[in-house]
């Protein structure tokens, strides 16, 4: 028998002692239940390492995330978009004698990730696409558009909302482009948004920033395209409105990562939204809890990961909640059966504290009774398409919790 062998039997056979007189572990008053503790003091017994995520599908998110963050740990993450603008109906008559007084494009922000602006040098540019997105079609961040370099925006302004107001991005663009859009009412390009996205293909939107990350709502209410118009001799502004929400077609993009500097670290691992890095993790020694364990029922196992707080954290919460995933054998990614068969509230994942709890339970026991469950496990963001956050894991305060009952 191997030195770590004998340890973990040694150490999970005092977690049985000091159970059996644990009044605090759920399930320990069924007859002859006990808990073990399965720790990860010396980063041997459950192993987290960082690596990088490839790509993520991005297309249609919730939210668009605009930006750019130089973290002192996680570095450079940047997020832009393709967004298509819609016609607000079909057969758009023609506006004769129109002068254009200014144009927009409108976006209701949820919230931003990093400081709101607070360097001051938070600065958009559009861009107009010159090929086609499709809103059917299935993109990832990773993407590349060819778009026309000439920058169409001309100033932005940041309007922080209250408890009776939305808060939202206008950014205006030269006059020029909604003389050119003006000049296409009455003509067969404004028959309905196939004809239209022939024409104008969408926008490409980039920003630049040190620590700025604003989450766009494409489809909330302010969320538009507006040209402001008149007609000659008269004084009454008119707006020419187009739907950026909707059936329109809208592509997070993000910069790639490299996980090499982060990996280094055995004591902490990285987690991170945006296409940026997830954990490998994998419990070891599976074949010692086997012989711990036989001739025991399992009744509930949950695995428990710690995260590293501090003031340095301030600008960059942890994620509010974190996926869980198994590999197989084949090397797909897939959900655990505690997930698909018991429940999102069941699983866990939520930061609770300093800590997400996951319960394991069927996967345990089939870790333990089927050869073919392999013994990695993968930690992802939530909705890391749609959010900014980053995470960073404590490694040597992981642990498995088993409660079980003799046969």
């Amino acid at each position: 028998m191997n030195i770590f062998k004998k340890s973990a039997y040694l150490f999970l056979f005092v977690a049985v002692l000091f159970a059996c007189n644990d009044p605090n572990v759920i399930g320990i008053d069924l007859p002859g239940a006990v808990k073990f503790t399965f720790s990860n003091n010396s980063t041997e017994n459950i192993v987290l390492n960082t690596i990088s995520e490839d790509s993520l599908e991005s297309d249609q998110s919730m939210y668009l995330l605009l930006g750019q963050i130089n973290d002192p740990i996680f570095g450079e993450n940047k997020g832009s978009f393709c967004q298509q603008m819609l016609l607000p109906a079909n057969n758009i008559d023609e506006i004769e004698d129109a002068v254009v007084d200014s144009v927009f494009i409108t976006y209701t922000y949820s919230d931003f990730y990093g400081d709101l602006n607070e360097n001051e040098d938070f600065n958009i540019s559009v861009f107009e696409l010159s090929e086609p997105v499709y809103r059917d079609n299935v993109y990832y961040s990773n993407e590349m558009f060819d778009y026309i370099p000439q920058n169409l925006a001309t100033n932005q302004f940041i309007y922080e909302g209250d408890s009776t107001s939305s808060s939202y991005l206008k950014i205006q663009l030269d006059n020029s482009f909604g003389e050119r859009i003006m000049d296409e009412t009455g003509n067969s390009t404004m028959e309905d948004n196939d004809a239209f996205l022939d024409y104008f293909k969408g926008f490409y939107i980039e920003a630049t920033a040190s620590n700025t990350i604003m989450y766009l709502n494409p489809i909330a209410d302010k969320s538009r395209a507006t040209i402001y118009y008149h007609i000659t001799g008269v004084d009454t502004a008119v707006a020419f409105n187009f739907e950026l929400g909707g059936d329109a077609c809208r592509i997070n993009l993000f910069n790639t990562k490299d996980s090499s500097d982060l990996s280094a670290n055995t004591d902490e691992s990285y987690l991170q939204s945006m296409a940026g890095h997830q954990i490998e993790v994998f419990i070891n020694d599976v074949d010692s809890l086997k012989d711990t364990l036989e001739g025991k029922a399992i009744n509930k196992a949950t695995i428990s990961f710690e995260i590293i707080e501090g003031d340095n954290y301030d600008d960059y919460p942890a994620h509010e909640s974190i996926y869980l995933f198994r590999g197989t054998e084949s090397g797909n990614i897939v959900f655990l059966t505690d997930f698909t068969i018991e429940g999102d509230e069941h699983f866990g994942g939520v930061l609770e504290g300093n800590t997400y709890t996951f319960n394991i339970t069927r996967y345990f026991v089939q870790l333990l009774t089927d050869n073919n469950y392999t013994n990695k496990l993968y930690i992802k963001s939530r909705m890391g398409a749609a959010n900014a956050n980053r995470t960073i894991f404590d490694n040597t305060k992981t642990s498995i919790n088993i409660i079980a009952t003799d046969l």
